[in-house]
Formats: structure tokens, sequence, C-alpha cells
């Protein structure tokens, strides 16, 4: 990582560090109570959403209110009377032992409101998480923030700009947040990640010991060791449907701009933009084919006047972090790594006159290889050849028996 600090938009001070425990030595007490061993038993009591959790925990100690759940003397308007003896019974048979042991199995961390380690943003939200689990390093509350979302079933193109925003971002030290879904979630904190620079922030759907999806738990551990992996869910808990809403309302809490890279007219990109809205966070959008059904969101989010992100210049801009032309080394620097799979920049003007040919044609969109010979008017093998060319520079994707520009 870079030595040299990050541009701020003053959104707070800086949090204080956890204290990790040496590496396969059992700690203290006292430093097991400081992962939040009786926050991370509350948030497991069943049926425990956000808003009862708020309302149990309100600024007391955790230990403290796991102490009245477990003898029955929590008040029963604050979960309902069906909820007290469900609750107390259950905290009668929990293992806090066994919660401490998980917690540092994971070298994880629960915060609650009162936590210097709890996230500012998230703390003082309209909708606030009164518990959070962690992995990774507390993050700079003081950094830029970016979040980077859009659909699962995302087109090439779509992949490879997510990756772009992501690493030209980081480059410029700003924090890159996102879902740590498939698509353009996980692409946007691939490109981050390899620009080696700012960390990121994943927020997840599930325990932080339950990898959703299961393909991403190498971006998990990754997001963990060079950032900050953040969730709601207690350990063991499976990404139920109902949490991936409540997930993304922190992905726009924790941002000063939202960017929708590819999404359908309804999905969670669209309702993270919602979340966003609701706290007057910008939200932008990456301009897309009207041919491409993944664009269908993020073209409907212009026509109702969203800002355009066309480059990682536009995003920077919208931060007020610099003009166009100050962004453009920090874009080049990053674009060198993320752009081309064989290493180094591409050189665009060393593609012969056909290559180019079919660049132009395929920027309205996925076609057929049959298609695109037809438009290029050339014939079929030097077209096949010249698209092979433009695929090995990755410039080219193939997706199912389309092919699309990358």
């Amino acid at each position: 990582m870079d030595d040299a600090p990050a541009p701020t938009t003053g959104r707070g001070v800086h949090a204080e560090r956890g204290v990790q425990s040496e590496p396969n030595v059992r700690p203290e007490r006292s430093v097991r109570a400081d992962r939040g061993v009786h926050a991370a038993a509350l948030a497991s009591l069943p049926r425990a959403t956000p808003w009862r959790l708020q309302r149990l925990l309100g600024k007391q100690d955790p230990a403290k209110v796991w102490k009245k759940v477990e003898t029955g003397q929590m008040a029963k308007w604050v979960a309902g009377e069906d909820l007290h003896d469900i609750w107390r019974d259950h905290a009668r048979g929990a293992d806090l032992a066994a919660v401490a042991e998980q917690l540092e199995s994971l070298d994880a961390w629960v915060t609650t409101k009162t936590s210097s380690q709890h996230p500012p943003a998230i703390r003082d939200d309209l909708d606030p998480a009164p518990i959070l689990f962690r992995r990774g390093r507390v993050a700079d509350p003081t950094a830029p923030a970016v979040a980077i979302v859009g659909t699962r079933r995302c087109t090439p193109t779509g992949r490879s700009v997510a990756m772009e925003l992501g690493a030209g971002l980081a480059a410029a030290g700003v924090t890159v947040v996102s879902g740590l879904a498939l698509g353009i979630d996980g692409a946007a904190h691939r490109g981050a990640l390899a620009a080696d620079a700012a960390p990121v922030v994943g927020v997840v759907g599930s325990g932080l010991d339950v990898v959703y999806p299961r393909g991403n738990r190498d971006l998990w551990d990754a997001v963990a060791s060079a950032g900050t992996l953040l969730g709601e869910a207690p350990l063991g808990a499976e990404p139920e449907g109902w949490r991936f809403p409540a997930r993304n309302r922190l992905l726009a809490a924790l941002a000063d701009v939202v960017v929708v890279v590819e999404s359908k007219r309804a999905g969670g990109s669209m309702h993270t933009v919602e979340e966003a809205l609701r706290r007057a966070v910008t939200v932008m959008a990456v301009p897309g084919s009207v041919r491409n059904p993944a664009a269908a969101g993020t073209n409907l989010l212009l026509s109702e006047g969203c800002a355009p992100a066309c480059s990682t210049e536009d995003v920077l801009v919208a931060l007020g972090l610099a003009t166009a032309g100050a962004a453009r080394g920090f874009v080049e620097r990053a674009r060198a790594g993320v752009d081309n799979p064989m290493g180094g920049p591409i050189d665009i003007d060393g593609l012969d006159s056909l290559q180019r040919r079919l660049r132009e044609l395929l920027d309205d969109g996925p076609v057929s290889l049959d298609a695109l010979v037809l438009r290029a008017g050339a014939p079929a093998p030097d077209v096949l050849v010249a698209a092979e060319g433009l695929e090995r520079l990755g410039l080219l994707a193939r997706d199912g028996a389309l092919v699309l520009r990358a």
C-alpha cells in the first residue's frame, strides 16, 4: 500500500485499531471480552433483527444486557412478550466460551454503537446497525468511499468496467465498497485489490464464517487481509433473503458515491440506489447499449437524471477530489495492470485496420460471429483471426455464442 495519505472528505475522525492477540496464544479473558463476545451472543438470539437489537441494546453495555436477557429481566416491550421467554431460554443454553473461540479462530471482532471502532457512518445512519462483525482492519472513516454495485449476471464488458473503476479509484486513494457478490461486485473488488493501494471494504449478508457465494472464498480472504470485511449476521448465519436488502443499506451508508455498472430494472442494485437516495448519496450509472438487457437499469437511472460514470475520472470529479486532468494519471497507472491480461498497457495503435473495425462494430453490443463477419464485409477467416487476436489482448470477450467488446 502507498505511504501517501489518502484524500479525505471530512467524514469524521480516525477510528482506533483493535488490539490483535498473538497467534496460537489463548487470549486473556479481558481481551476475549474486547472481541465483543456478549454482542455476538446477542446477535445470535432468534429473530434478532437490527431493529430489535437496537431496542434491546440502546447505549447499554452488551454484557449487562446479556445478563438481563439470561435472567429474564429484559423488559417485554423490547421484543414482544412472545420473544421474552424464547430469548431467555436461548441465552441460558448459550456457550459464550464457544463463541469466543469462534471469534478468535476467525480473528473477528464485534462492535456496537458505543464502540470507538464502530463505523461512524453506520452508527449515525438513519437506519443504523447496532451490532457489526468485522474481520481485518478498522476502516478509515475519513477516507472517501465509493460503492460499486451491479448485477450478478453481468457481461464481460460490465465486469471489465467494474474492475477498471475499482482499480482506478483505489489507486486514487478511494475506499472501494461492495457486497462481494458474483458479477460486478466481485469484479470491482478484484480490480481494487489488483491496484494494491487503498484498503477495500466488503459488506456481506451472512455470517463471517459462512462464505457466500462459495466461489468467492478467495476474495473474502483477500478483502479481510487487505481491508475490512463487515457483516451484521451472527456467526453461522446462512445467507437468508431478507439479509441482503439489509446489507444494501449499509453499502449506501458507507459510501460518498454509489456507482451502478450494470443492472436490470429491478434487483439488489436498484435497492441499493433507493437506499442511497434516502441518504442523499450521489448515484452514478455506467451507460450501456440499449441492446444489452443488463444495462436496462443503468440506462433508466441516466434517463432519470443520475450522472453518467463513463470513467474513473468522472467518479473522482463527483467526489470533489480532482479535476479530470489531475485524475488521469491515477487511471492510467491502474489500467496498465487490469486491462491487459498479458501484462503491460495495451497498444491500441498497434491493432491492424480489421481489428480496429471489429472493435467499432462491437460498440453496439453482443453479436454472433456470423453477424460480425457480415457487418465487417471481410472474408470469414480474416475476421476470425482478427477476433482471436483481440481476445488474446483482452479487448474482445465471448458470452456463450456471442462476442462483445471487453
